[in-house]
């Protein structure tokens, strides 16, 4: 990652200097509680924004630092603000989505574009909307320092995109049942591509910690499927049964690598908006304090405020979907 950031600026001084060293700057200064965000920081980041804006795609190479230059401003922002930067990754991916799907993308570009596709992807999949990019495997056994193991995986949650979408929107006749089934068998029969490369290069902690992302991820997918076809209120049980297996793998590898997974924030508040009793609240409520990143992060208060909320319609009997209990809120971040 380090080789490919300074590509990148030598690539491209003007346009991805500042907003890399904003960056650097704001992790440094949260992770030391020190005041997160300089006024030049927000300059540089401001003109950085404006210029991506500004941005169109006249070639390959000039789509990858767009591609830089966004994920570095998503990073910044999602750093000092409880807003979302969604509409920042999704314009990004919108940028380059015309040479994604003529397959004129380099190779090169591959790790940043996962990282977006997969930001975006799993806010569609919790907010129920259509994904910028449908994501194509070309390597299944590729490991991404965001997505983990999930690439392979993606091509199935875009599709529980599209049945969310269609369902927020009103689907004209009643969605098959037999839709649902072969979707979830398709997602329950997924299993992460590990290479030999992949386990030899790898500590046994951190493939535990790879391997654990994939599965919550799948079995999250598998309870927001559910959610679909059975709002709250209609065949809880099953959905309590997939939120406590979450639970219990989030509590496994916690034991075994003394650590949660990366970007699995999304997940608990799924998980969360299941646990009906006010000790599982509370644990759920703890399990966050454990996520990489919450001493600093301003999500995690955002986190505590739409379990709250959730909670508090399940406790009237509110028969609804998950993502309309969030629609007041369409801007505020939700990251993984």
């Amino acid at each position: 990652m380090s080789q490919m950031i300074r590509a990148r600026i030598r690539e491209a001084p003007m346009l991805l200097l500042d907003p890399y060293a904003a960056v650097a700057r704001v992790l440094l200064r949260s992770t030391t509680n020190q005041r997160p965000c300089s006024d030049s920081d927000w300059s540089s980041c401001a003109s950085a924004l404006q210029a991506l804006r500004n941005s169109q795609v006249t070639s390959p190479e000039h789509a990858g630092h767009l591609l830089s230059l966004g994920l570095s401003l998503v990073t910044f922002h999602r750093l000092v603000s409880g807003i979302s930067a969604s509409t920042i990754c999704r314009f990004t991916l919108s940028l380059v989505r015309p040479l994604y799907d003529s397959e004129q993308l380099q190779e090169s570009d591959a790790r940043e574009l996962l990282c977006l596709v997969f930001l975006d992807i799993t806010e569609c999949l919790f907010r129920a909307r259509i994904p910028i990019i449908q994501y194509r495997v070309r390597d299944p056994y590729l490991v991404n320092h965001h997505a983990g193991l999930c690439g392979s995986l993606l091509p199935l949650l875009y599709r529980v995109c599209l049945l969310g979408a269609a369902i927020r929107k009103g689907y004209p006749t009643p969605i098959s049942p037999d839709h649902f089934d072969r979707l979830r068998e398709e997602i329950i029969a997924w299993i992460p591509n590990v290479s030999a490369a992949t386990v030899e290069r790898f500590s046994k902690q951190e493939m535990l910690l790879l391997l654990t992302q994939a599965q919550l991820h799948r079995n999250a997918t598998l309870l927001i499927l559910h959610r679909l076809q059975f709002p709250f209120g209609e065949q809880d049980d099953e959905a309590e049964r997939l939120s406590r297996a979450i639970i219990w793998e989030m509590q496994h590898c916690l034991a075994m690598a003394k650590q949660h997974p990366p970007n699995i924030s999304l997940i608990l508040l799924v998980v969360g908006a299941e646990v009906q009793d006010s000790v599982g609240r509370q644990h759920v409520l703890s399990l966050l304090q454990n996520i990489k990143g919450s001493s600093f992060y301003p999500f995690v208060a955002n986190l505590r405020l739409f379990l709250t909320r959730v909670w508090t319609s399940r406790d009237k009997g509110t028969a609804q979907y998950l993502f309309r209990l969030f629609d007041p809120d369409d801007n505020l971040s939700i990251p993984l």
